[in-house]
């Protein structure tokens, strides 16, 4: 099905100073998001094969997911190597904005792809957990600690004291849940993207939007789910009910219901927010993308696919 945009949706390109801060990969990633939407690129939902797997991310314009033997395998773009993972098991894996990270069964972080600012040079050091944004990454060490590496011409790597249960790496900056519940986000906040709303949640997603328009969600310990920063396409306003998990991209959203369904909102042009039915264990948003892991464990992507990036490969 092709997909007319009307031109009065194209996206704003920004006009403050902080553009320049932005490293070549990221720029020629917005240039090609742009050209994606334009182009209307056609809906795809598609369903891998045998093999079953326990998450999956989606970056920008490619996508990672690992397997039961905790084998890792990306498609989509390649430009910078971002889908060519190395050898070796993976505990878990985040798709950024040209390149990827994960942390090994060891705790130690590998990143490969785009390294302009160091964000495939992680620190050494046992991680619980990490996150791929855009241009930099940040982790949880295994002390609750947090380290960011990357870009930090916004502020995005420069952190605030105290520990983290969890981090979330965005578009020039980053957001983490204290063990108290407590959001605390630091970095560009020229949107609001880095002033989160008081309360206490179990966890937050930083956007990964490429124009420096950037926003954030996060899922409340009562489950529902709170965001800020832009809304120009309603990725900021979620719907009612109750969610176990939250993720927000470029300028979309989507959430898995306590039920395991997908809600998704905000900006719908390539399909990205037109979820497939059934049940997930959990959702990542992309660029004009988004993928899921179902309770069979396969994996399923729907929305933009120019690059191939909602194909996941069979088994």
């Amino acid at each position: 099905m092709q997909l007319l945009v009307p031109t009065d949706l194209a996206p704003r390109p920004i006009s403050r100073s902080a553009e320049s801060s932005r490293h070549p990969p990221a720029r020629r990633l917005a240039a090609v998001l742009a050209l994606l939407i334009a182009l209307a690129v056609p809906l795809v939902a598609c369903v891998s094969g045998t093999m079953l797997f326990v998450s999956v991310s989606a970056g920008v314009i490619h996508t990672c997911r690992i397997g039961t033997d905790g084998s890792v395998s990306c498609w989509g773009a390649n430009e910078y190597g971002e889908s060519t993972p190395p050898e070796g098991e993976f505990a878990s894996v985040s798709a950024g904005a040209g390149y990827t990270c994960g942390v090994r069964p060891d705790g130690s972080v590998a990143c490969w792809g785009a390294n302009n600012h160091g964000e495939s040079t992680p620190p050494e050091g046992e991680f619980a957990s990490v996150s791929a944004g855009n241009p930099g990454a940040c982790g949880v060490r295994t002390d609750g600690s947090v380290a960011c590496w990357g870009d930090d011409r916004l502020g995005q790597a420069t952190l605030p004291e105290g520990e983290f249960a969890s981090v979330s790496a965005g578009a020039g900056y980053a957001c983490g849940v204290r063990p108290d519940g407590s959001v605390a986000c630091w970095g560009d906040n020229y949107y609001g993207e880095a002033t989160p709303p008081g309360g206490r949640f179990t966890s937050v997603s930083a956007g990964l939007d490429s124009f420096g328009e950037s926003f954030a969600c996060g899922v409340r310990t009562d489950g529902s789910v709170a965001c800020w920063g832009v809304d120009y396409y309603g990725e900021a306003t979620p719907p009612g009910g109750k969610f176990t998990s939250v993720s927000a991209g470029h300028t979309h959203t989507c959430g898995v219901r306590t039920d395991g369904s997908v809600a998704c909102w905000g900006d719908d042009r390539s399909g990205a927010a037109t979820p497939p039915g059934g049940r997930f264990t959990s959702v990542s948003v992309g660029g004009i993308h988004t993928c899921g892991v179902r309770t069979d464990g396969t994996v399923a992507c729907w929305g933009g696919d120019d690059f191939g990036q909602a194909t996941p490969p069979e088994g």
